[in-house]
């Protein structure tokens, strides 16, 4: 993850992401700043994914230490086991 983008915050990285949606659908780019925002776009979906994921797996570990969580093949699924009882 590039160095300027590891500390931007979630709600952050998302309105980025819809300026640059906004942005290539006006269409009034030249094909050189389109493929810019386009790389900036997929390092920021990726950020945010990154952020989503960590989020994600804390969630499931507070409900594991407060006895909530409920494991079933979707949870295996979306947390990769993280779930799964000792």
């Amino acid at each position: 993850m590039c160095e300027l983008q590891k500390d931007i915050k979630f709600e952050d990285a998302m309105k980025r992401l819809e300026e640059i949606v906004k942005n290539l659908e006006d269409g009034n780019l030249s094909l050189e700043e389109a493929i810019e925002l386009y790389e900036e776009g997929i390092r920021l979906t990726k950020v945010c994914n990154d952020i989503l994921r960590s989020v994600e797996k804390r969630v499931v570990l507070i409900e594991k230490l407060n006895g909530e969580y409920i494991q079933d093949d979707i949870t295996d699924d979306i947390y990769g086991g993280l779930g799964q009882k000792e």
